[in-house]
C-alpha cells in the first residue's frame, strides 16, 4: 500500500532535466540548518548536532565550514581512475540547486539518466532512501515551513507527512521501511518524534526541557541512538523503538555525538572532544568498551560504516579544506581519499562497499563524484551546472 499523495510534481513521471545558549545562538543556528551548507561538514544535520555539542558542552567553537566555492582553476584535479574498472550501480540521489531551484534529484548510474524528482523548487534537505529503494524522505521550505515529505522514485508523487507551523526536518528511516522519525521544535525546543509513511499517527518519542537530536535506528529496528543535554552535557543515549526504556551511553564531561550503528548492531561509532578536539570513537551499544580510533591535531568527525562493518568512512580537517578518509573498524589503516585544496565532504557508501560517493567544490561549485577506495574518480553525477549537496545512495 502506498502513501496517499497530499501534492503531486508537475508531470507525474520522471523528467530528465538539465541546545542553545542564547537567543542569539538560536537564530543562528536556526538559520544554519535552514540552508544548503554546501561545503559544510556532513550539511545540516552535522550542523545541528555539532553545534548541539560544542555550545551545550561548553566547549571551544569549531567554526562549520562555509560553503565558500574553490576559485576555477585553482584546484587540483582528484585522480582519475583507469576506464578498465569496472562501473558502479545503482541510483545516487541528492539535492540539486540552479536557478534558484531546489529538488531532489536521482541519477541511474547505469544509463546515466538524471531527473529531478521534485518540482516546486521549494528549499530542501536531508533526503533519505527508504529501506525497500521505493520512496526518498526529505525536509522542505514549503511556503516558509519545514515539514518532512516522501517522492515515491517510480513516479514522482510527492507526499506531505507532516504539517506544523514549528520546524520538522531530519528524518530517519526504521529499518522495516514503515516509520520515520524526525527532530521537531513544536514544542518550544527539538525533541524527536515518529510518523508512520502515511503521517496519520505522529508520536513524541521524548519529553525534556534539553535538546535531543541526531535519531538514528537500529539494524534489527529495537533501538534509536540519539543525542541529548538532558544531564547538562551533550551525550549519547538510546530509547527503544517507541521512546521508553533510555539509556545514556556516554558521561564524559567533554561533548560526545554524530552516532553511528555498525551494519551488525553491535558497536556505534560517534564524535568526541573528550581528548581536546573532535576524534572518532567507538563503544559496544551498551556503552562499554569505548576506543579511541583517530588521533589527529584536526577535526575528525560524522563516522558512517561501511556495508560490511569493516570500515568507517568520516571527514577530517578544518574549514576550507575537509577531506574523506577511511579507516578499519578498530582504527588501524588510515587513507585519506581527497586531498586539498577545497571541501570534499558527504561522504556515502554504495551498497556493496566499493565507492563513496561525495560531494565536492574542487570545480568551483559543489558538484557530485564517484570515487573508488583509492579515491580515484569513476565519474561525476551532478547535473551540469548545479550546485548539488547530500549524495545518498540507494541500498
Amino acid at each position: 500500500m502506498n502513501p496517499a499523495p497530499l501534492h503531486a510534481p508537475v508531470s507525474p513521471h520522471w523528467k530528465a532535466t538539465s541546545l542553545f545558549l542564547t537567543t542569539a545562538f538560536f537564530a543562528w543556528l536556526m538559520a544554519a540548518c535552514s540552508t544548503d551548507l554546501g561545503g559544510g561538514l556532513a550539511g545540516a544535520a552535522g550542523a545541528q548536532e555539532t553545534m548541539i555539542a560544542q555550545e551545550l558542552s561548553a566547549t571551544p567553537a569549531f567554526q562549520p565550514a562555509e560553503s565558500t566555492p574553490v576559485p576555477p582553476g585553482t584546484a587540483e584535479p582528484l585522480p582519475q581512475a583507469e576506464a578498465a574498472e569496472s562501473q558502479p550501480g545503482g541510483m545516487v540521489a541528492y539535492i540539486a540547486e540552479e536557478n534558484g531551484a531546489n529538488e531532489v534529484t536521482a541519477i541511474n548510474l547505469e544509463d546515466g539518466q538524471i531527473s529531478n524528482l521534485t518540482h516546486d523548487q521549494a528549499q530542501k534537505n536531508s533526503p533519505a532512501w527508504s529501506p525497500n529503494g521505493e520512496y526518498i524522505a526529505f525536509a522542505e521550505n514549503f511556503n516558509g515551513n519545514w515539514d518532512i515529505y516522501l517522492v515515491r522514485v517510480e513516479d514522482g508523487v510527492v507526499t506531505r507527512l507532516t504539517d506544523n507551523p514549528a520546524k520538522d526536518w531530519l528524518p530517519s528511516w526504521s529499518p522495516d521501511g514503515f516509520y520515520l522519525t524526525f527532530e521537531s521544535f513544536r514544542d518550544g525546543n527539538f525533541e524527536l518524534y515518529k510518523t508512520d509513511i502515511y503521517g496519520t499517527t505522529v508520536s513524541r518519542l521524548t519529553d525534556t526541557p534539553a535538546m535531543e537530536a541526531r535519531a538514528v535506528w537500529s539494524p534489527d529496528g529495537q533501538w534509536i541512538a540519539f543525542v541529548s543535554n538532558r544531564d547538562g552535557n551533550a551525550d549519547i543515549y538510546k530509547m527503544d523503538s517507541g521512546g521508553g526504556n533510555v539509556q545514556r551511553l556516554t558521561a564524559d564531561t567533554a561533548p560526545d555525538g554524530s552516532p553511528a550503528w555498525s551494519p551488525d548492531g553491535q558497536w556505534i561509532a560517534f564524535t568526541s572532544w573528550r581528548d581536546g578536539n573532535p576524534e572518532i570513537y567507538r563503544m559496544r551499544a551498551d556503552g562499554s568498551e569505548v576506543a579511541r580510533l583517530t588521533n589527529n591535531n584536526i577535526r575528525d568527525d560524522y563516522p558512517l560504516w561501511s556495508p560490511d562493518g569493516g570500515s568507517l568512512a568520516f571527514i577530517s580537517g578544518e574549514s576550507g579544506s575537509e577531506h574523506v578518509t577511511i579507516i578499519n573498524a578498530d582504527g588501524g589503516n588510515p587513507r585519506q581519499l581527497t586531498a586539498p585544496p577545497g571541501n570534499n565532504n558527504n561522504p556515502c557508501w554504495s551498497p556493496d562497499g566499493k565507492y563513496l560517493a561525495i560531494q565536492s567544490n574542487r570545480s568551483g561549485m559543489n558538484e557530485i563524484y564517484i570515487l573508488n577506495l583509492n579515491g580515484e574518480i569513476i565519474k561525476s553525477v551532478s547535473l551540469p551546472g548545479t550546485n548539488s549537496s547530500e549524495p545518498i545512495w540507494k541500498r
